[in-house]
């Protein structure tokens, strides 16, 4: 019997549930295209969480989806672009939004990014965005300026 490269891809698929019944497809971690650390990062973040990887939504495809949430991994600097990103995959998924951020930064940068997250900056209310961190062992939630302060420094990634 032959099967098509693309009918095979097609089968190793997986489904989340969401709450309101909906079903959305993506990728086991490790089986997306991708080999930029970032990638790496979202797998490690999908197996850690049981999620799916590239979650085909209407309107894009977040990085990490799970039955609870919707993430979207960046480097630290790109923060803003990936909360832009989860909170439109948040609106069409109707999960709560969380950013997922790697890279080198010292504690009291992480605080700042952390209040800027939870306060919005003056201008959005980010603060129903979940920040997690790469401490380079596992994803971390960052829920309060006591965790930004015991955050392992960052190690090889």
């Amino acid at each position: 019997m032959d099967v098509s490269p693309a009918v095979a891809r097609r089968y190793l698929r997986r489904i989340i549930t969401l709450p309101d019944g909906r079903e959305i497809t993506g990728w086991p971690p490790g089986t997306a295209h991708g080999h930029l650390l970032e990638h790496k990062l979202r797998d490690k973040l999908a197996t850690q969480l049981g999620g799916i990887t590239e979650a085909n939504l209407p309107y894009g495809r977040p990085d990490v989806l799970n039955a609870t949430a919707v993430f979207e991994v960046e480097p630290a600097k790109n923060w803003r672009h990936g909360v832009s990103q989860v909170l439109s995959y948040s609106a069409q998924a109707g999960l709560p939004p969380a950013i997922a951020l790697f890279g080198a930064i010292h504690h009291d940068a992480l605080l700042k990014l952390y209040l800027k997250i939870r306060d919005g900056m003056g201008r959005a209310n980010y603060g129903t965005v979940a920040l997690w961190w790469w401490a380079g062992a596992a994803w971390t939630p960052i829920s309060s300026r006591a965790r930004c302060r015991d955050m392992p420094a960052p190690g090889p990634q």
